[in-house]
């Protein structure tokens, strides 16, 4: 089980690590001109993305049964990567505490190479959702991800890029018009 959360943050960084080639959509919204908010009806959150993002499905074979995996990004933009990832975890997670859920996430997204700079958990929302806001750098590159648990499904949003960008206006902007919902 830790493997399989170890590796779900890795299918946003290394797309061919999967079997199935990912399916890929470019998000036509009905929305006001200059509007760039994206709402997911599968992974229930919405937020405001620079421009459209594509959107990948991919599947993930686990010891825990297929995980459907979708992520929204947009790259490079002053360059950032901008994405959003979600995925509902096989009912056996429901048993598992939400800490050690979220340190797998972590543990994935730093692999071998990166160093965790912080690792703050907090709860979002009035549910107060378990989340976890983290900060890796990873040579001239870093990443800002805030990981939040809703029951068993997980969102990640994440900011990948120069560690000078990930404090900027575009990245705040983009955790701040985070929404999720129950």
């Amino acid at each position: 089980m830790r493997r399989a959360l170890a590796l779900i943050p890795l299918l946003m960084l290394l797309p061919a690590c999967n079997d199935k080639p990912a399916t890929v959509v470019q998000v036509q919204n009905s929305k006001a001109p200059g509007d760039k908010s994206y709402r997911s009806e599968d992974g229930r959150y919405s937020v405001r993305f620079p421009r459209d993002p594509s959107i990948s499905n991919k599947e993930l074979a686990t010891p825990s049964g297929v995980l459907k995996v979708q992520t929204a990004k947009v790259e490079s933009v002053r360059d950032l990567m901008f994405s959003v990832t979600h995925v509902t975890y096989p009912p056996s997670f429901g048993e598992v505490d939400p800490t050690k859920i979220l340190d797998g996430v972590r543990d994935g997204l730093k692999g071998q190479d990166g160093e965790l700079k912080s690792d703050k958990a907090s709860t979002t929302g009035d549910d107060n959702l378990p989340t976890r806001d983290i900060r890796i750098d990873a040579g001239k590159n870093g990443i800002r991800a805030r990981l939040i648990l809703v029951d068993r499904r997980l969102v990640q949003v994440m900011v990948v890029g120069a560690k000078d960008s990930l404090d900027g206006k575009p990245a705040e902007e983009f955790f701040k018009s985070l929404e999720v919902t129950k």
